[in-house]
């Protein structure tokens, strides 16, 4: 299986050939970054946490004045049973210039490879912990495709032989990483930010996590922390949709285990998606 791509037009989502444009070049969704998306994974012919992604899709939308047309939804569907039984990444996304559609591609083996662990570098996201949730703005928490910056910081960590980031506050507080929710365990307690305080993405992963947490007896705060907390923690993690949940194997040239609480809820969150 190659690519899958459906469309939303007039009549419902359709499949297209991927490689016909869909997009306009006056699209304001691409000519200022407009646009919101969500990223599934695809396991066994079924998109996993679908309607965790759709509410996410909405929020980020409003935010950005993004009109959602009627059916997007069913753009999932489409493309979904146009795929095989490979592991695949869904992309949803809908432009402020009214174009919706549906990408389905092969996980990346790079990606794959990643969820045995990664190694990762903090850099400094340039503002205070809570100065995103103050200005709504600066659209914190929001996952438009203006993903510039999130790629630029990748490039950086890669420059510092890593593979991941972990943003870092001004004041010294963890947020999140450029395509990833942070969590760290310590005492065998899993801690993750809270997302509207800091002004962060809320993760569908983190999300199930907590979840599985839960149903797995594992112990969880869901708080502010520190840098100097998380460096100095028992496991460090790293969670997505498509990666799953990582452990992060190094963090500054750091070498970290990769620890039985990480272990379980990877082990848990994989099989969460096999129907």
């Amino acid at each position: 299986m190659t690519t899958v791509l459906a469309l939303l037009t007039p009549d419902g989502p359709a499949l297209v050939d991927p490689a016909v444009p869909v997009l306009r070049a006056d699209d304001v969704g691409v000519i200022r970054g407009e646009s919101v998306f969500e990223t599934l994974r695809v396991v066994g012919r079924r998109a996993g946490f679908v309607d965790a992604h759709l509410a996410r899709l909405q929020r980020s939308a409003d935010r950005l004045a993004v009109p959602l047309p009627a059916g997007h939804e069913a753009l999932v569907d489409c493309a979904v049973g146009a795929w095989g039984d490979e592991d695949g990444v869904l992309r949803v996304v809908v432009t402020k210039g009214g174009t919706a559609y549906a990408l389905l591609t092969p996980v990346p083996a790079a990606t794959v490879a990643g969820r045995r662990g990664v190694t990762a570098v903090t850099l400094t996201l340039g503002l205070p912990a809570g100065l995103r949730a103050q200005a709504p703005w600066l659209l914190g928490g929001v996952k438009a495709t203006s993903y510039a910056a999130n790629m630029a910081a990748l490039r950086e960590a890669e420059a510092r032989g890593a593979q991941d980031v972990i943003y870092v506050s001004t004041d010294g507080e963890v947020l999140e990483g450029p395509t990833s929710t942070c969590a760290w365990v310590t005492g065998g307690v899993l801690v993750t930010p809270p997302a509207d305080e800091v002004g962060i993405l809320p993760g569908t992963t983190m999300g199930v996590a907590l979840s599985l947490a839960e149903r797995l007896g594992v112990a969880y705060e869901v708080r502010r922390g520190t840098v100097d907390e998380l460096r100095a923690a028992d496991e460090v993690l790293l969670l997505g949709s498509v990666r799953g949940i990582a452990p992060v194997l190094a963090l500054d040239g750091v070498a970290f285990p990769a620890g039985p609480v990480t272990t379980r809820l990877g082990e848990a969150f994989e099989a969460a998606l096999r129907p």
